[in-house]
């Protein structure tokens, strides 16, 4: 993610002279919209090789919780393995991922562009020093009070004997996984600033084959299978940041770690950090209170919503996160050369493909929920009662899909300007919709209330950040988009229509044979998506033509 990377024709055509002739003015148009369209290729070429590694990651992330499913199910070891691995979780988003990204990224990819190894080994080695020695802390210190916090916020595992000790130890095994997937989010923002992503997105990979292959090998060993899924997070991570290292000092020449806390770049880092840190933090209290909110439902919630969530993250994964980790360095490079204008159309080309990713995938999503949980998810101890539980929270997930795609994208833009305090308030604002949510519509909904305050959450987030940025003089097509997506959403209840009809000679309800469902689903997704392609051509000609355009252009070179 190397923000201050340049990008062909971009400085040129916003630094190029005033023309005094409309010939002048053609040629500058034509020079931008040449340029748009080199970055709408660039940011399609690389999120489409970013979504292969992702979307392997997610398969095999499923696979790891069809594992999970087998072994623990959604009783007792599997809430206590879900708040265990939340909690060192949280400190990885609060401390590495997110808002340790969003701030060093645009700093360290500016030694990157200047080109000097000196100053740029300086400020990492200085950082690098710093933020280990913190995050040692963390995880010392999350080790001791591990057991204090699991007996004090969730007293709700008191009621199922063993529950709360179960919890802590698992805890406690895991929190060193803190330690060493922040330092691999260092040498995962190193080597984005110099434009290289694919390691990094191979990392997770490694992550999900090392707890498969220790539950599935080892869990008859511990006296609960939980403890091998604990043990497969530590060696992943392990795996996370040793696989990155070849790549990291090929790139990063003469590191020393120093103690030069004091260092310029340091105290930037400082600075931009902290307002993201908070970001991050407000976040993760939230993330942390529906825990506890859902620890007192009924036993199996947390698993159940954990479930959820992880098909949650595999549509995301299918092209989402691709393109929101490959946009921050095209839109900081844009910002840095003052082309706002090739900014802004970034920005509105990236929405506009994640709306039609996103709805198409939340409504099939939504139709198909029963069916898919239980095709990959009831076995073992995942029996009919888990499945009716994960899908319930399913449905409440999936109308928050849109609106995630839309806050992440919009969140890039906000970093990319160097601006890490708007999205910590609207954050802010969308926790409180959330724990709000969460306690109300838990009331009604049991743990699908929590899901659908996650996706309110989620709502709040994109509509105030659309707000915030307009108001920071970037065109964000608001009404053109928002005209975008009621006709998308018009395709998709085509699709819905040929989901129903199918029904009618395909039926889906109370079958649990896995082959009639694989070759049930493949035709249900099959009949979805020609609808959701007719209805698009239909309702949203233009756009389908001009994306399809740049696929064939890329193609012809």
């Amino acid at each position: 993610m190397g923000p201050e990377a340049g990008l062909p024709g971009t400085q040129a055509s916003a630094s190029g002279p005033a023309s005094p002739g409309a010939a002048t003015s053609a040629g500058s148009a034509g020079t931008a919209g040449a340029s748009a369209e080199v970055v709408r290729r660039g940011l399609l070429r690389s999120a489409a090789a970013l979504t292969v590694l992702t979307f392997v990651s997610r398969l095999l992330g499923l696979v790891r919780e069809q594992v999970r499913s087998y072994y623990l199910g959604t009783g007792t070891s599997s809430d206590a393995f879900g708040l265990a691995s939340t909690l060192p979780n949280l400190f990885r988003r609060l401390l590495g991922e997110g808002a340790m990204t969003a701030a060093f990224v645009p700093i360290f990819s500016g030694y990157v562009q200047k080109g000097d190894q000196k100053k740029l080994t300086e400020f990492l080695g200085a950082f690098l020093t710093l933020f280990t020695v913190v995050t040692a802390i963390v995880c010392i210190v999350g080790i001791g009070a591990s057991p204090w916090i699991v007996e004090t916020f969730f007293t709700g595992f008191a009621r199922v004997e063993g529950k709360v000790a179960l919890t802590a130890v698992l805890t406690q095994i895991m929190f060193p996984y803190l330690f060493l997937v922040c330092l691999a989010a260092v040498a995962q923002g190193a080597l984005n600033s110099f434009k290289v992503f694919s390691p990094s997105a191979f990392t997770p990979i490694l992550l999900n084959l090392a707890i498969i292959a220790l539950a599935v090998l080892t869990a008859d060993l511990f006296p609960d299978p939980a403890y091998a899924f604990a043990a497969g997070f530590l060696v992943g991570g392990l795996f996370q940041l040793v696989f990155q290292l070849p790549w990291f000092f090929r790139l990063v020449k003469g590191l020393r770690l120093s103690f030069n806390w004091n260092h310029p770049g340091v105290r930037e880092m400082i600075r931009v950090f902290l307002p993201g840190t908070l970001t991050a933090g407000i976040y993760q209290v939230n993330v942390f209170i529906s825990e506890l909110i859902a620890s007192s439902l009924n036993e199996g919630s947390i698993a159940a919503l954990q479930f959820s969530i992880r098909l949650q993250e595999l549509v995301l994964g299918v092209f989402v996160i691709s393109m929101t980790t490959v946009i921050l360095p095209t839109l900081a490079g844009q910002m840095a050369s003052g082309d706002r204008s090739g900014f802004g159309d970034t920005h509105r080309f990236a929405l506009k493909v994640l709306a039609f990713v996103t709805l198409p995938a939340a409504v099939g999503l939504i139709a198909l929920r029963r069916p898919i949980v239980s095709l990959l998810f009831r076995q073992g101890a995942f029996d009919d009662h888990s499945t009716d539980m994960t899908a319930w929270a399913v449905l409440f997930h999936s109308l928050g899909i849109y609106f995630i795609g839309m806050s992440r994208s919009l969140n890039q833009a906000f970093y990319a300007m160097k601006d890490l305090k708007t999205p910590m308030m609207v954050s802010a604002a969308a926790v409180a919709v959330d724990i709000g949510g969460s306690l109300g519509f838990s009331r009604f909904l049991d743990h699908g209330g929590i899901a659908l305050a996650n996706s309110a959450s989620a709502a709040t987030s994109t509509v105030l950040m659309f707000i915030l940025l307009h108001r920071r003089g970037v065109d964000t097509g608001f009404k053109a988009h928002a005209w975008l997506v009621a006709r998308l959403l018009g395709a998709c209840g085509m699709m819905w229509g040929a989901i129903a009809a199918l029904s009618l000679v395909l039926p889906l309800e109370g079958v649990h044979g896995k082959l009639y469902l694989v070759a049930a689903l493949a035709a249900y997704v099959v009949a979805a998506l020609a609808a959701f392609g007719v209805g698009c051509v239909v309702l949203a000609r233009g756009e389908v033509r001009g994306v399809l355009e740049l696929v064939r252009r890329r193609r012809g070179r």
